[in-house]
């Protein structure tokens, strides 16, 4: 039975034991996830793809709409990324904080909307939107898997996009997204690493 203070606070030590039991469960989901790993190497190629589609073609609404193309492509990616990195994307498990990464990554899929009514309002600004609704969705996965460049590249790419897109264009800041992209996946590749050798370590 758990254990009240006078006040209907946990005590000390239960929330010590509870913040232990949490901790581990989010690193057996940073353990099972590769760190979201997959998701984000995904994210590189679909920005990839959106900024080459912004210096090649012409037409706001067809570059518009092949950037909505490019969501359909996230999830296959991330699965194959998730495949060669060890990662089951889709495992169903007891442990809630798999369930929350994964809803938290498909969260950002609800904000999509906005960006909708911008494709037909505001066109040119669009991609804008875009970019900071998936940009800004990165912040919670530095709590679930425990990676504090998450934090970062949710607060670095959501300002840097804005700035760099009205200052120097669209194409210069979708570059500034994958590179960003890519030293977020150099860092998650380093704790995946870190992660193994523990466990490795552990056995």
């Amino acid at each position: 039975m758990t254990t009240y203070t006078m006040n209907n606070g946990l005590t000390g030590d239960r929330i010590s034991s509870f913040t232990e039991s949490l901790n581990e469960l989010r690193k057996d989901a940073a353990l099972i996830q590769k760190r979201g790993l997959p998701f984000m190497m995904a994210s590189v190629l679909l920005w990839t793809a959106i900024m080459i589609s912004r210096i090649c073609m012409t037409d706001i609404m067809e570059m518009n709409f092949f950037t909505f193309c490019t969501s359909a492509m996230l999830m296959p990616l991330a699965s194959l990324f998730g495949k060669m990195l060890g990662a089951d994307i889709y495992r169903k498990s007891a442990n809630p904080i798999n369930k929350l990464g994964f809803l938290c990554n498909i969260n950002q899929f609800l904000y999509l909307p906005i960006a909708m009514w911008a494709y037909a309002a505001h066109p040119d600004s669009m991609l804008l939107f875009y970019a900071i609704i998936f940009t800004a969705h990165l912040l919670p996965f530095s709590w679930v898997y425990d990676s504090k460049i998450y934090f970062t590249a949710a607060f670095v790419e959501s300002i840097g996009v804005l700035l760099i897109g009205y200052r120097f264009g669209y194409p210069i800041a979708m570059g500034f997204i994958v590179l960003m992209q890519i030293i977020v996946c150099i860092r998650l590749f380093m704790q995946v690493k870190e992660d193994e050798r523990e466990v490795e370590s552990n056995h």
